[in-house]
């Protein structure tokens, strides 16, 4: 009886955030509700959510993994949806910590985001965030963490595009919903992959017949589907130009997404589906090199910021880049541990970014030495040719981005137009349009993701905390 009660406690971890956000909305119809309102109504839910997770440490303390079933949301032929939650150490670890700072940001955005036009838009939008998480940890199917994946990946977007009055927000959000989107392919083809390879997406099923379809092709083409997505989301090379970007959003966002919660999720993936990565050691390879080089390449671009936010971004990167080198050696309980201590460490650092910037500016008033002039100094045993050659490619964070603008975001955009072009001529020979009322084919107009207009002159009415060391005290 009591294993029935936590489970069922311990799945509705992802319901309170969901039914909180849908009840703001509902609010919000007669009118714009009060902050006291929405601030009561989300700490309640994020409260609620914390207590479920507690339930689902307790389950697996008391009981070990447990597999609970809901039953299927639709069935089809010979497939079925299945609605089944996985409760074991990784998922109950992870569901604690997301609500522990969920809460932790619900209640330092109430006072930082007082009067702020959009107060009830971010914590709408917070919840559902909240909301896909946990859904996400927790999902025992590949078909259900790819709904909490998306959720994750919209109210990432939406958050980077908060300060919509400016152009550079939106061109950020433009970015970030480029490459999720790509990657995310990643995924949907990895749950493709597992229905033809194992005939199931459930995490428990597949791990059970997994031993007898080892050395199979399929392992590995699966493996690197799963690998792509993370890679995306968390944000490693050559996909990781995204990150710096999305420092547009307000603070409070910038530290629950890109410092602790949304650039792990990657990891986070790896470690669910670990038994699948070791099928290939081709797969494990590619996790290794590709955490190798955006290790070095973020480290290096952090010391050469100009903005405290972003500087600590491209740390964030490298060292989720070491997570997975982590995984592809097969230290995924050293993963874990430093997955979570990692994430705390950047929240922690994000929400007081403005007070290091102060504190480093007292430090070197009292000491006239920082922590980055010894940096600066230890370069300085290196030879001028090479130390400038390596400033160089730091600052332009390698030309990561402008290789994959010029030779695969060119191409496949004027393949579009091109096509377009072609079906508009074809429509014409029909004596037909794209679109009623309209006289000649509509081009295809997509945002050039290849370049970087400038940031407008604002004036002081509008604020602009993110992407800069001034925030907002």
């Amino acid at each position: 009886m009591l294993p029935d009660l936590l489970s069922a406690g311990f799945a509705l971890a992802p319901v309170w955030p969901a039914l909180a956000a849908i009840v703001i909305a509902f609010l919000m119809l007669p009118g714009r509700p009060s902050e006291r309102v929405v601030a009561r109504v989300t700490t309640v839910a994020v409260w609620l959510s914390l207590v479920s997770a507690a339930c689902g440490v307790l389950l697996c303390l008391s009981h070990g993994p447990v597999d609970y079933r809901l039953g299927n949301w639709y069935e089809a032929a010979e497939y079925s949806f299945p609605l089944v939650m996985l409760f074991d150490g990784l998922s109950a670890a992870m569901s604690a910590f997301i609500a522990v700072i969920v809460l932790t940001t619900a209640k330092f955005s109430v006072t930082y985001l007082h009067r702020e036009p959009g107060f009830v838009r971010f914590f709408v939008l917070t919840l559902f965030f909240a909301a896909g998480m946990q859904l996400l940890v927790l999902a025992g199917s590949a078909e259900l963490l790819f709904i909490g994946w998306e959720f994750v990946g919209i109210s990432s977007v939406l958050l980077v595009a908060f300060f919509h009055e400016r152009a550079m927000p939106v061109q950020a959000a433009l970015r970030v919903l480029v490459t999720y989107r790509v990657c995310d392919i990643g995924l949907l083809l990895g749950a493709v992959g597992l229905h033809h390879w194992l005939g199931t997406t459930v995490w428990a099923d597949v791990f059970a017949r997994l031993p007898q379809h080892t050395g199979e092709t399929a392992g590995l083409a699966v493996g690197l589907a799963l690998v792509f997505a993370a890679m995306g989301k968390s944000a490693q090379f050559p996909v990781g130009g995204w990150l710096p970007r999305a420092m547009e959003g307000p603070t409070a966002s910038s530290a629950v997404f890109y410092g602790s919660l949304s650039v792990h999720a990657g990891v986070y993936l790896l470690l669910r589906a670990a038994p699948i990565l070791e099928q290939s050691l081709i797969t494990r390879a590619v996790l290794v090199v590709v955490g190798l080089v955006t290790a070095v390449i973020a480290a290096l671009s952090s010391q050469v910021s100009a903005d405290a936010k972003s500087a600590v971004a491209h740390a964030t990167a490298s060292q989720v880049g070491l997570m997975f080198v982590e995984c592809g050696l097969g230290f995924y309980t050293l993963a874990l541990v430093h997955l979570i201590t990692h994430a705390t460490l950047r929240y922690y650092q994000f929400l007081r970014t403005l007070s290091a910037v102060q504190d480093a500016m007292w430090q070197q008033a009292a000491l006239g030495r920082t922590d980055s002039d010894e940096a600066a100094a230890r370069w300085e045993e290196v030879a001028p040719g090479p130390r400038r050659a390596i400033y160089r490619l730091a600052l332009e964070r390698f030309a990561v981005e402008p290789a994959l603008d010029r030779w695969l975001t060119r191409p496949i955009m004027n393949l579009s137009r091109l096509l377009d072009r072609l079906e508009g001529g074809l429509l014409a020979l029909h004596g037909r349009t794209p679109e009623a009322g309209t006289g000649a084919p509509l081009p295809l107009m997509a945002p050039d993701l290849s370049a970087d207009t400038p940031a407008p002159v604002l004036s002081p009415a509008l604020r602009a905390d993110a992407g800069a060391p001034e925030a907002r005290v």
